[in-house]
């Protein structure tokens, strides 16, 4: 009976083993040292990217509109956004800064990245209108650079603004002035807003106006 006992706990010990493992790989990636450059190799799509080491890298502080994937049709100007994002990232050698919170929930690199000639990536996307403001507390360094550029963009209809109408206006828009989210008046997630964060918007462009992103259940 005393081999049939040492293999059922060598079973255990290797099943323990592997489970330590599958816990393990996600936390060192979060401890490896974060890279300050490197050369941009694939780009995904408008705010995502490869660098040639294998890390992914986020735009931080931005969205890009979704482009089409699969049977997924994507987002109005999802794919300019990711032409642009090509044309002005791949094969460029990059400098990245991070916030207080590097990585994601997919562990990928959350950065501002800059250009060799020193500009930022993420402002240049928002700014010819090819981005908006996301902001996701507590990374919120460049916030008011990229507020002003997305208030330019706005004003100029440059990009998205000029060509992506919503399927169906409201007469107004709720927002969070916790989250800097907004919502149509029918969503579930807006009616959940506290009367002590609440904000009304009439239009969608005040909304944006104020950094306020739009939600990804009601897309407003």
């Amino acid at each position: 009976m005393q081999p049939a006992i040492d293999q059922r706990f060598q079973k255990r010990i290797a099943a323990s083993l592997i489970f330590l493992c599958i816990l393990l790989v996600p936390l060192l990636a979060f401890c490896k040292e974060l890279p300050n450059t490197g050369r941009v190799i694939w780009v995904d799509d408008g705010d995502t990217f490869v660098l040639a080491n294998g890390e992914r890298v986020r735009l931080v502080g931005i969205n890009c509109p979704e482009k089409p994937h699969g049977q997924r049709p994507g987002e109005c100007f999802g794919r300019e956004a990711t032409l642009f994002a090509i044309r002005l990232l791949k094969n460029k050698t990059v400098r990245l800064e991070y916030d207080k919170v590097k990585r994601d929930r997919y562990h990928r690199l959350l950065a501002y990245v800059f250009l060799p000639s020193g500009e930022m990536a993420n402002l240049i996307l928002v700014r010819r209108g090819f981005a908006h403001v996301l902001t996701i507390p507590p990374n919120t360094k460049y916030r008011p650079q990229l507020l002003r550029a997305q208030r330019l963009a706005l004003d100029e209809n440059a990009g998205l603004w000029g060509h992506c109408k919503p399927e169906k206006k409201e007469y107004y828009y709720v927002g969070s002035l916790k989250s800097h989210i907004f919502h149509r008046p029918s969503c579930k997630f807006g009616h959940m807003i506290s009367s002590r964060n609440i904000i009304v918007f009439p239009t969608r462009k005040q909304a944006f106006y104020q950094g306020f992103a739009p939600c990804r259940r009601c897309k407003p």
